[in-house]
C-alpha cells in the first residue's frame, strides 16, 4: 500500500513540475516530425479572440521553414517585464522576445540584443516609426504593430445636440459643458486614457514643431520639463473640476470598464486605445461611433502612438540566424497587415492600406498627416509613461497639477537611480 501511495505521489509531483499551468506555452510547427531547430519566443498573452492572428503568423513561418519548431510562451502584460528581467538576470533569454522600448537602449548597450540594422524589411517602415527603432544608429528591435489612443465619439449623441466632432480644447470643453448641463457625464475614461491625454498635451509641440529640439530640451532643462508636464496635468484637473469625468470611479475603479460604459450609449466621448474598437463593433450598438485624434492644441488634434509589439533577438541565442529570419518574416507587409488587423492595431509600415476597422479611419488619417506623438519616445531619456500613474492618481484625488508633476519627477529620479545600477 505504501508503495502504491509513493508512486501516485511521484506521478502527481512530476506532472506539476514538468507541466506548469502559470503561463500559456504554445508550439507552432509544420508537418515535420523531427525539426532540427527549436526557437523559443517570449511574448504577451493575448485575449482568446486575438490569439488567431499570432497563431496565423507563426504557423505561416513554420510552414515555410519545415526544419523549425517555434515555442511561443505568453505572459500577462502586467507580469511580463518582471519575467523578462529575471531571465536576462540569469542569462536565460529566449531566442526572440518582446522588449520594452524604454529599456531597449540599456539592454542593447549591455550586449543583450542583436543589431537588426541589416534587416531588409526595415525599408518598409514609416520614417517616424523607424526613428523610434533606432538607438545610437543601431536597430535593436522592430515592431509589427502600433497602438494608438484617440477620442471615441458617439456620433448619434453629437448629432442630436447639433455638435461637430471637437478638434481642439475649446470645442471639446464646450461640447462637454453642453452634455453636463443636460445631466450627462461627458467622458468615459480609464487610467491609460488619462495618461494618453497628459502625453498628448505635454508632447504636443513635438507634433507641430522641431521634435528633436523639443526632446533635447526636455532632457536637459528641468524647468521646461516641469512646465510641459504641468500643462498636461492641468488638462486633467480641468476635466475633474468641471465634472466632465467621474474621478471617483477612476480613482477607486468599480463596476464596468470605460468601454462598457461607453457602449451604454449615454456618454458622448471616451478616451481609449484603438484595440477597444473591434470588440465594441461586435456588440451591434444602437449608435454609430468613430475614433478621432485627441483634441489638444491646434486644429486637428494629436494621436498618441506606442510600439505595441517590439521584437528583439537575443545575442545569446544558439540559433541567431534562424531567429533573425523569423523576425524578418514577421515584419513582411502581408503578415503585419494580418496581425495589426487581428489585434485592432495600426500597421507601422509606409503605404499600408487603411485598417480593416472603419471606425478608426479618422484617427489613422490624423497619424498619416504627422499629427502624432509616441508616448514613450525613444528620444526622451525618462520612462515618463511608466511613471505617470502616481501623478494621475494625485490629480484624481484632488491635488493640483503642480503637485502631480512633482510626484512624477520624484518617481522618475528614483527610476533612474535604480537603472543606473546593475539591474536588468
Amino acid at each position: 500500500m505504501k508503495k502504491v501511495f509513493l508512486i501516485l505521489f511521484l506521478c502527481f509531483f512530476l506532472s506539476g513540475f514538468f507541466f506548469p499551468h502559470g503561463n500559456q506555452n504554445t508550439e507552432y510547427d509544420s508537418t515535420a516530425l523531427n525539426p532540427q531547430v527549436l526557437l523559443t519566443f517570449l511574448g504577451f498573452q493575448y485575449a482568446s479572440e486575438n490569439k488567431v492572428s499570432i497563431e496565423q503568423m507563426l504557423n505561416s513561418y513554420a510552414v515555410e521553414h519545415r526544419d523549425v519548431l517555434i515555442s511561443y510562451e505568453s505572459i500577462p502584460p502586467k507580469d511580463y517585464f518582471e519575467v523578462l528581467s529575471q531571465r536576462i538576470k540569469v542569462n536565460s533569454m529566449d531566442d526572440v522576445f518582446m522588449v520594452p522600448p524604454w529599456r531597449a537602449w540599456r539592454y542593447f548597450e549591455e550586449g543583450y540584443l542583436v543589431d537588426l540594422t541589416s534587416l531588409p524589411t526595415l525599408s518598409s517602415f514609416r520614417p517616424e516609426v523607424l526613428e523610434q527603432l533606432r538607438v545610437d544608429g543601431s536597430v535593436p528591435y522592430v515592431t509589427t504593430s502600433l497602438g494608438a489612443y484617440g477620442l471615441f465619439c458617439n456620433m448619434n449623441l453629437l448629432a442630436r445636440q447639433g455638435l461637430d466632432v471637437p478638434q481642439n480644447p475649446e470645442a471639446f470643453f464646450a461640447a462637454c459643458e453642453t452634455f453636463r448641463r443636460a445631466g450627462i457625464t461627458p467622458v468615459a475614461i480609464a487610467r491609460e486614457g488619462l495618461k494618453a491625454l497628459v502625453i498628448a498635451e505635454c508632447f504636443e509641440p513635438a507634433a507641430f514643431g522641431n521634435a528633436d529640439a523639443f526632446f533635447d530640451r526636455l532632457n536637459e532643462d528641468g524647468v521646461f520639463f516641469r512646465k510641459n508636464l504641468t500643462r498636461g496635468f492641468s488638462l486633467l484637473a480641468r476635466l475633474r473640476d468641471r465634472g466632465y469625468l467621474e474621478a471617483e470611479n477612476i480613482f477607486h475603479p468599480r463596476g464596468n470598464s470605460a468601454d462598457m460604459i461607453f457602449a451604454g450609449g449615454e456618454q458622448p466621448f471616451m478616451i481609449g486605445g484603438i484595440w477597444l474598437s473591434p470588440p465594441l463593433g461586435k456588440l451591434a450598438l444602437p449608435f454609430r461611433f468613430a475614433v478621432f485624434p485627441l483634441p489638444v492644441a491646434g486644429e486637428g488634434g494629436v494621436t498618441v502612438l506606442s510600439l505595441d509589439t517590439p521584437l528583439a533577438v537575443s545575442t545569446a541565442s544558439a540559433h541567431r540566424q534562424q531567429a533573425i529570419q523569423l523576425v524578418k518574416s514577421l515584419t513582411r507587409p502581408d503578415l503585419v497587415r494580418m496581425f495589426a488587423d487581428g489585434q485592432g492595431l495600426f500597421s507601422p509600415l509606409k503605404n499600408a492600406p487603411l485598417p480593416a476597422d472603419r471606425a478608426v479611419h479618422p484617427l489613422w488619417r490624423g497619424m498619416t498627416t504627422g499629427r502624432a506623438v509616441f508616448h514613450s519616445d525613444v528620444r526622451l531619456r525618462h520612462a515618463l509613461w511608466r511613471c505617470l500613474d502616481e501623478g494621475v492618481e494625485r490629480v484624481l484625488s484632488g491635488a493640483p497639477a503642480e503637485e502631480a508633476t512633482e510626484y512624477v519627477v520624484r518617481s522618475l529620479f528614483a527610476d533612474r537611480q535604480v537603472w543606473s545600477g546593475n539591474h536588468p
